[in-house]
């Protein structure tokens, strides 16, 4: 699974550029509430001068970032206005990768959640 979701991060990066897919990554870890993912990305960002609560995104970026946030929030309701937005800036190939980093990172997050591993643990 690890190789996997790699592979597709590379993916992602490649058609939208690491520090979107960063965001993107995020957004999901932060709204799922795992704490591992949300902590290494948090730091992750802030190594690069970025302070997400503060930050002013790009139009793309906020897109993303409101996608990651809900599809980790309920992905049966994703609301169309949201599709339309993903529709008007990313390509259809794009907007796969996208999707399916998101899955991969909402299964990393319940992964490090139903098997209790915590920051401490990485160490």
């Amino acid at each position: 699974m690890e190789a996997g979701s790699y592979a597709l991060d590379d993916e992602l990066q490649r058609l939208i550029g690491k520090r979107a897919a960063d965001f993107f990554e995020y957004a999901i870890s932060q709204t799922n509430g795992c704490l591992v993912c949300s902590i290494y990305f948090r730091n992750l960002l802030k190594k690069n001068g970025i302070d997400f609560d503060t930050f002013e995104f790009t139009e793309k970026e906020q897109i993303l970032i409101d996608y990651g946030q809900a599809i980790a929030e309920d992905p049966k309701h994703v609301p169309q206005e949201l599709f339309d937005k993903l529709k008007a800036n990313f390509t259809e190939e794009e907007i796969v990768v996208i999707t399916a980093m998101g899955v991969m990172m909402i299964a990393n997050n319940y992964f490090n959640d139903i098997l209790g591993v915590t920051p401490d643990k990485l160490v």
